[in-house]
């Protein structure tokens, strides 16, 4: 039968690659089939062999449950109609989520009229190439094939097929297009069981892929618990917030999942990793939802803000509260092993001074699976007196295969790797050296969120940004790792900040090409920052560092230069200032406009250093120039041929300022959350 189907270019555009990722896309069809009062949905995913030559790793993909299905009566309202809202709070658009995966998909159903007291079904095939390219379409004709079915007893269902995957070429350029790994065979029954944990769990929901029944047996370490914690709102309403506790089998991590309500049912709005180093090692893994039918739904959307929205702020300290005073009850054997082990005659660590911090929490988790098993301390076995500085040189020795499986819960390929490792090294320096090159990733990437993020419009007049500089002047070069402090010489200082005022202090203007005009609105009142130190060279001489860093809206241009050479030139005349002190002045700017950067290329081209502008012939005033971005990229290439194995979470801005600039007044806050992806 020949229909029409109705839509316009803008809603096209909102329905064709508009979910996060094909995962996501995928879920929106499991919830039309919950909405659809399914209790069974059936999933089936034709894999690509490994001798097949096939754009995607999926073949097909079918997914059909045994809700109400659509008569034909209802076929223009709830298919052909692309505008319609067939669902109570939703769009009703989730039918084509298919087309984010494939271009060719098919709709079967069988749907009951009790209007006409009859069963009917129909089969209509769609492809994305019917919309044609530029989208401006109004109607599209399908040829579907409609039937009313003999007799009265039909099970009615609603099924989707999904063919002709896209392939590399159209997921580089649209990436949301991509097949997710969720979708693989080892890991697609686990992300349905993360996405509908309670509904399977309840029974509500069976879900069957390939053949086999999800049981809720295969995931979940008994009940789940729910727990009701009040969350009073800056208004001071109180909300009575829902916490559902899962313990899973495959899982050796706490996730936090934030939950909205879309149309009748909790969806994940956002995930989170929950952490702390008092967690006992037997905890293992957990899914933790939280709900609630009181709050906005919008509270989650400024969850990457922090300190700038104060409802996220109170409501995020809230969730890691509740989080951990339930597994606080619950670590209890932990924290009293951990107790009476360090009041142990037998510990190795009475003398802090001698031990890491990071050696201590792996001897004290391994310790309470030994003690778990053999009871040594409880029983005041006088074998302690062995197995303990065992445990302690097995730790220190590099033998750490078992200390890894039970606590790290790395993979076996990782801990070959790391095994060959400690043949070149022992553990300390390993600990020693990772946390190193990861605390100066983390320190790059927050000083990147605090120049170039979302961030930088709340450091006002780079007040803050200056402390934080302070204390990561490594960026500059390693030689201003450590030994660099305030300077000593009042006098010097005066004449420096006077110095500057005279040669430095002036208005960009379009004229002279210095104005960056693709820096948004809020970022212009920010202005230049100029800070000063010194490092200790000999008993003698001293190298003082001047860093002149230009506001965001200031490109470097030939005035910029000209006024810096001018600084270095009245620092060399006055007579006031040591023969035995050194300059490297450093200008910094987030860009650079072309004729200038035409003329550094010239002079960097033989020079080591790539921001070396000029040096004295007496060598004891250098100009660097550089740009943020270029000096962030070449120090992360430093780092990555230094650890190319080691992964670093991304920096939470708002928590390292609180654990690493604690005098700092930048919104002190510290959380264990951590934020994941939810595709």
């Amino acid at each position: 039968m020949g229909r029409k189907l109705t839509t316009n270019s803008r809603l096209v555009n909102e329905l064709f690659a508009n979910y996060i990722s094909t995962f996501t896309a995928f879920s929106e069809l499991m919830n039309n089939s919950i909405h659809a009062k399914a209790t069974n949905i059936w999933i089936d995913i034709a894999y690509a062999g490994e001798d097949e030559i096939t754009p995607s790793l999926i073949k097909k993909l079918v997914i059909k449950d045994d809700g109400i299905g659509v008569h034909v009566t209802d076929l223009e309202r709830k298919l052909f109609d692309i505008g319609t809202t067939n669902k109570d709070g939703g769009k009703g658009i989730g039918r084509f989520a298919s087309f984010q995966l494939g271009k060719e998909v098919s709709i079967e159903t069988v749907g009951y009229s009790d209007k006409s007291k009859s069963f009917t079904k129909s089969l209509i095939p769609l492809h994305f190439d019917m919309f044609g390219k530029n989208l401006n379409v109004s109607d599209i004709d399908v040829e579907s094939n409609e039937q009313v079915l003999e007799g009265k007893s039909h099970k009615t269902y609603y099924q989707v097929t999904i063919n002709d995957f896209y392939d590399s070429v159209i997921t580089d350029k649209e990436p949301k297009k991509k097949i997710i790994d969720k979708f693989l065979q080892n890991n697609i029954q686990d992300a349905i069981f993360e996405k509908y944990s309670l509904k399977i769990f309840n029974k509500d929901i069976i879900f069957h892929v390939n053949g086999k029944k999800m049981e809720p047996s295969h995931f979940i370490i008994d009940s789940p618990v729910a727990k009701i914690f009040p969350f009073t709102d800056q208004k001071g309403t109180e909300h009575k917030v829902v916490f559902n506790f899962i313990q899973i089998k495959k899982v050796d991590k706490i996730k936090v999942f934030l939950t909205t309500n879309n149309a009748g049912i909790q969806t994940i709005g956002n995930g989170f990793e929950f952490d702390a180093q008092w967690l006992s090692p037997k905890i293992g893994g957990w899914y933790v939802y939280v709900e609630s039918n009181t709050l906005p739904t919008d509270l989650y959307r400024n969850i990457d803000l922090d300190e700038m929205d104060e409802d996220w702020k109170n409501f995020r300290q809230f969730v890691k509260d509740s989080v951990s005073e339930f597994y606080r009850a619950r670590n209890a054997e932990y924290d009293n092993f951990s107790l009476k082990l360090k009041n142990d005659e037998f510990y190795p660590f009475k003398d802090k001074s001698s031990s890491s911090k990071s050696k201590e929490v792996i001897f004290d988790k391994l310790a309470f699976l030994v003690e778990d098993k053999y009871h040594l301390l409880n029983e005041n076995n006088k074998l302690r007196e062995i197995i303990y500085p065992l445990i302690d040189r097995t730790i220190s020795n590099g033998e750490l295969d078992n200390i890894i499986k039970n606590i790290l819960h790395l993979n076996s390929k990782t801990i070959t790797k790391f095994t060959n490792l400690l043949e070149k090294t022992d553990l300390e320096s390993v600990i020693e050296f990772s946390d190193k090159v990861a605390k100066k990733i983390e320190d790059l990437e927050f000083l990147e969120k605090l120049v170039y993020s979302e961030i930088s419009k709340n450091v006002k007049e780079r007040k803050e940004l200056h402390k934080f500089l302070e204390k990561m002047l490594w960026v500059f070069g390693e030689e201003f790792n450590q030994n660099t402090k305030a300077l000593s010489d009042k006098n010097l200082e005066n004449n420096l900040l006077k110095l500057r005022e005279d040669c430095l202090s002036y208005k960009p203007s379009k004229n002279d090409d210095n104005i960056n005009t693709e820096i948004e609105t809020p970022l212009r009142s920010i202005t230049d920052l100029f800070l000063y130190n010194e490092r200790i060279l000999d008993y003698k001489k001293r190298e003082v560092l001047v860093v002149e860093l230009k506001a965001p809206r200031v490109k470097i241009s030939s005035k910029e230069l000209l006024q810096v050479e001018k600084y270095a030139r009245e620092i060399d005349k006055n007579n006031s200032i040591s023969q035995n002190v050194s300059f490297k002045i450093l200008l910094v700017s987030s860009a650079i406009n072309s004729d200038t950067e035409f003329k550094l290329e010239g002079i960097r081209k033989n020079n080591d250093n790539p921001y070396l502008y000029f040096q004295s012939s007496t060598g004891k005033i250098e100009i660097w120039v550089m740009r943020w971005s270029d000096l962030i990229e070449n120090v992360k290439r430093k780092l990555s041929y230094m650890s190319s194995e080691l992964k670093t979470k991304d920096v939470d801005v708002q928590q390292k300022a609180a654990k690493d600039f604690e005098e700092v007044d930048f919104g002190k806050y510290n959380s264990t959350l951590k934020k994941v992806s939810v595709n």
